[in-house]
């Protein structure tokens, strides 16, 4: 290559170099902008009338779901700078006349051996990130994770990362759970929960009797300022017969409860149906 060839390629490789970087200026502004956008557009509800609603206004912070955009937002900012980076390397090196073919070439085989070494961790990156975007669970969520046949942690969801899902569980414990090893989420956090309390019975017991008063305690209970922003009041709570034994009748009451906050409501209907049935002499098993 002679020196007036050196010097063209040399220009016509500055512009290409100032073009892939404004390009990925550019490309990371328009990003951001979107991700702002989302991150302070307010979230739609559908009801279960299929009516869809958009509150305007002041509307609460979902940190979960800012934390969320952000991850996806430097993921797709990283991959676009590396993949604009490597075609303008490429694009420089056959202005200089340099053959890219067997670069090419080896990158390939060097890209293969990687594979087969990393496969677990592209396996990680892959349903960390189909976990963000399908928001199987966000920060703050009580879940339950699975794999085939057994639980790999439970507990309350501290970090949602693209690699390591982070769960402190009920004893203090922090468990790092390989997002690739995660075949099932049990979320309770989301949607709704229920909150389930069995009171076992003394055979002798009239189960009319006490099925009634359950009932009637419960209805009562559920319309108090303690729990009237715990529990869904668009679905009545049903008591039924669960199980019948020589020593026992249990009755088992079902009650819709705000996400998360099943235990709380359980918690408060134990202590209230304890006392009423021992004001009123009714003998548990």
């Amino acid at each position: 290559m002679t020196f007036e060839n050196a010097q063209e390629a040399a220009i016509r490789s500055a512009i290409i170099i100032a073009i892939g970087a404004l390009l990925v200026v550019l490309a990371r502004w328009v990003l951001g902008r979107v991700v702002g956008r989302l991150t302070r557009a307010p979230r739609a509800k559908v009801e279960k009338t299929g009516r869809f609603t958009v509150t305007l206004g002041s509307v609460p912070v979902d940190h979960a779901r800012i934390r969320r955009l952000k991850t996806l937002h430097q993921l797709l900012a990283s991959t676009l700078t590396v993949v604009v980076s490597i075609i303008v390397f490429s694009v420089v090196l056959s202005e200089f006349g340099v053959d890219i073919a067997p670069l090419i070439a080896s990158a390939g085989v060097v890209g293969v051996a990687l594979a087969f070494g990393a496969q677990s961790v592209v396996s990680d990156l892959l349903a960390g990130l189909f976990m963000l975007v399908e928001n199987q669970c966000n920060v703050g969520d009580r879940v339950e994770l699975g794999a085939l046949g057994s639980t790999l942690a439970a507990g309350t969801v501290e970090e949602v990362g693209l690699r390591v899902t982070t769960i402190r569980d009920d004893d203090g414990r922090l468990w790092y759970v390989r997002n690739g090893q995660i075949l099932r989420v049990a979320n309770e956090s989301q949607g709704w929960s229920l909150a389930v309390v069995d009171i076992a019975l003394h055979p002798d017991t009239d189960l009319n009797e006490a099925r009634d008063l359950v009932e009637d305690l419960v209805r009562t209970a559920l319309t108090e300022p303690a729990l009237a922003g715990l529990v869904l009041t668009d679905r009545e709570p049903t008591v039924r017969v669960s199980d019948i034994s020589a020593t026992s009748a249990v009755l088992q009451v079902r009650a819709n409860a705000q996400p998360g906050e099943n235990q709380r409501v359980a918690s408060v209907l134990r202590r209230r149906l304890y006392g009423e049935f021992t004001s009123r002499g009714i003998k548990l098993a």
